[in-house]
């Protein structure tokens, strides 16, 4: 009996996964879908490409540099095949862009036996066989001198000045150091798109960047009049492998004359704060600093302790009682200070690696430079709190966060000093000249987003940010104010600071050149984000009369996101944006289709929900079983719900039997123009 039960329950259940692995397999294999669609494109495009006057020559990487009498050198790898659209788009980019001198574009790996290989070589590369897509940051001088992020397909202007040839015997990561100083982010251009195909052996990992000989590396950037000298981090955890340890950073000279003032805003954790100025003070540096600490409102007790450490510590204590503004207090401490550079210190920060004010004060002094900022780890733990912002189609997060430091992470980002979009303020080190230039923090933006704000604002300013993670804090994060995610309260007011933040700089929205244009937005989102909000999943809303609460309660609804987008449109219209996750315990989520439900005073709809990867489920709820599109992301137009406001539930249709389930929800949305109470 139980076999025929388990054979019925298979073919109910056929069309259904059937319809469910199709789902799984082109959300996991977006890449694939994303190059088909790039292919298509630059087909098209080279097809209509017209007569193109700069002539070019591909040059192998492993034959040595040849001279060439083309405007053009384009080096690419022996180990790689040149997408059949290469040539013509770098010839065409080099002419739309006559100030470019030199310009990399994108790659990714084919897992192929030799033979395999040798026949692609003949028949072209088919999409399906293609992985680990790299795609490059901007120009970022300082993720250069770290390794040759450029890779393995850089093309070059033929100028034919002596200094811009390449020399017999040098290799192109060489050539592209010795001409730092001729190039600027106008100059220099990367080029997004996956243009070059690299070999590696089934098994094998993908390739990694170069990171060059630290001794060759120091003497070139000496000639070019940089003081720098490469050392091993100071910061060396019993995880690092023998590689890490053996590991050199670049280090720059520090002018005595420099005075860093330390900010450090704080209210009732003396404790906490005393932690931090310890370790602040007792740490190696090799230059002179003042602490100011900006006290809220500590109750009076607290304001005793710390006035008597102030004199004991010799650091400048502010204490004005008023409601709490992160900016404020910044620009408070910076009003009192005397240092031409400054350091934006959490209270709940504890310095690791002894000297490491004297590393970012180095690097911050470099040209170009505008912020630096530091690793940062949870407290007596591997596991990351910070190395570096990306901006993401939600809005500014943390690269990396909750990740092991033990890993290697996105071609060892979170070894590597890079450039970023921006830093956190929990730990972030600039010049007074340019915090005074862009206005200091916005005081506006009381709680989040400021120190983004500042980060943005700087690079406006054609300056860059860097990350240097040999540079170590642990941060006992949330000891100052509650985790922003705790309540409607913090989510509605993070919602409101993130919609102005992109209003004062619109040309960040979806958008970090840092990342690979494409890859904005996160693990959890499809791989082009780039027409993301202009693609409707499923139908629309549709009126309806059913009685959805007449079935009982029982799955599990988390909202990551329920608010209004104010700075893209779906159909030209405003919408809104739900996105979570939803559960049904102890059962076979693959069973159910899932629909949204708005419930107004006037009218109720029905909407389908798709299914989105949400992989960090799969073992959180061990008796459910097939949890890897219980994700969501709706998007609902200002005019496809009357104005009302909506008491939203969760529909869920058993595919294998009548089973129905209705999860009213505690969310609530307010379509604009309602009259009614809300």
């Amino acid at each position: 009996m139980g076999f025929l039960k388990e054979t019925a329950r298979k073919i109910l259940m056929a069309p259904r996964k059937k319809e469910y692995d199709a789902r799984l397999f082109d959300l996991s294999n977006s890449y694939d879908v994303y190059m088909r669609e790039q292919e298509e494109k630059l087909n098209a495009m080279a097809k209509n490409a017209g007569e193109l006057k700069l002539s070019a020559e591909i040059i192998s990487l492993e034959e040595g540099i040849q001279k060439s009498d083309a405007d053009i050198s384009i080096y690419v790898s022996k180990s790689g095949i040149l997408s059949g659209t290469a040539e013509t788009e770098i010839r065409k980019a080099f002419e739309q862009h006559p100030e470019v001198l030199l310009m990399y574009a994108d790659e990714d790996t084919v897992f192929a036996k030799d033979s395999v290989w040798d026949s692609m070589k003949k028949k072209g590369v088919p999409v399906s066989a293609r992985s680990n897509p790299r795609l490059k940051s901007m120009y970022s001088p300082e993720t250069l001198i770290s390794h040759f992020y450029m890779g393995n397909i850089v093309a070059v202007r033929n100028q034919g000045t002596e200094e811009f040839v390449l020399k017999e015997g040098e290799s192109l990561y060489s050539f592209v150091l010795r001409n730092l100083r001729n190039f600027t982010e106008e100059n220099v251009y990367h080029l997004p798109l996956i243009l070059l195909h690299m070999h590696r052996l089934p098994g094998e990992v993908p390739m990694v960047f170069d990171e060059g000989i630290p001794e060759e590396k120091q003497e070139i950037l000496r000639n070019l009049g940089m003081q720098v000298h490469f050392e091993k981090s100071s910061y060396q955890p019993d995880y690092y492998t023998e590689e890490d340890l053996n590991r050199l950073y670049p280090v720059y000279e520090t002018a005595k004359e420099n005075l860093l003032s330390v900010i450090i805003p704080s209210k009732d954790n003396p404790e906490v704060l005393l932690r931090c100025i310890e370790s602040v003070k007792m740490a190696e540096q090799e230059l002179s600093f003042e602490i100011i600490v900006v006290d809220n409102g500590s109750s009076e007790k607290n304001r005793k302790i710390l006035e008597k450490a102030s004199a004991e510590q010799s650091f400048l204590y502010i204490y004005e009682k008023e409601e709490f503004n992160f900016s404020r207090m910044n620009n408070r401490g910076v009003a009192a200070s005397k240092g031409n550079l400054l350091l934006m210190l959490n209270d709940d920060m504890e310095m690791i690696t002894p000297n490491a004010l004297s590393i970012m004060a180095g690097q911050l002094l470099q040209n170009g430079v505008g912020i630096v900022g530091a690793k940062l780890l949870y407290p007596d733990s591997s596991v990351i709190q910070h190395v570096g912002i990306t901006n993401a189609v939600d809005g500014p997060v943390h690269k990396f966060i909750g990740k092991d430091d033990r890993n290697l992470m996105d071609y060892k980002r979170n070894r590597f000093v890079h450039n970023c979009i921006g830093v956190t303020g929990a730990c972030l080190m600039l010049r007074r000249s340019d915090y005074d230039a862009v206005g200091g923090l916005k005081e506006d933006l009381r709680v989040a987003y400021n120190d983004v704000d500042l980060c943005f604002s700087i690079r406006e300013q054609k300056k860059r940010c860097v990350l240097r993670p040999d540079c170590v804090f642990y941060h006992h994060e949330s000891l100052s104010r509650g985790a922003d995610h705790l309540s409607d309260e913090k989510l509605k007011r993070l919602a409101v600071e993130r919609k102005q933040l992109y209003n004062m700089h619109p040309a960040t929205y979806l958008s970090d050149p840092y990342e690979g244009m494409a890859m904005a937005g996160g693990t959890e989102l499809s791989f082009d984000t780039e027409n993301r909000f202009e693609k409707r999943e499923g139908e629309r809303p549709k009126k309806t009369d059913f009685d959805y609460r007449q079935y009982p309660e029982g799955i599990i609804v988390h909202f990551d996101r329920l608010e209004k987008e104010e700075l893209a449109l779906v159909d030209g219209e405003q919408f809104y944006v739900l996105q979570g996750y939803h559960v049904v315990p102890r059962i076979d989520n693959m069973r159910f289709r899932f629909y949204m439900v708005f419930e107004g005073s006037k009218e109720k709809y029905v909407m389908p929900m798709p299914g989105y990867l949400r992989m960090n489920l799969e073992g959180g709820y061990p008796e459910a079983t097939n949890l890897k599109l219980s994700g969501f992301c709706n998007f609902v137009t200002e005019k496809e719900l009357l104005p009302d406001r909506y008491d939203i539930g969760i529909f869920a249709d058993d595919c294998l039997k009548k089973l129905y389930l209705y999860q009213r929800t505690k969310q609530v949305l307010v379509i604009e123009g309602s009259k009614t109470d809300g």
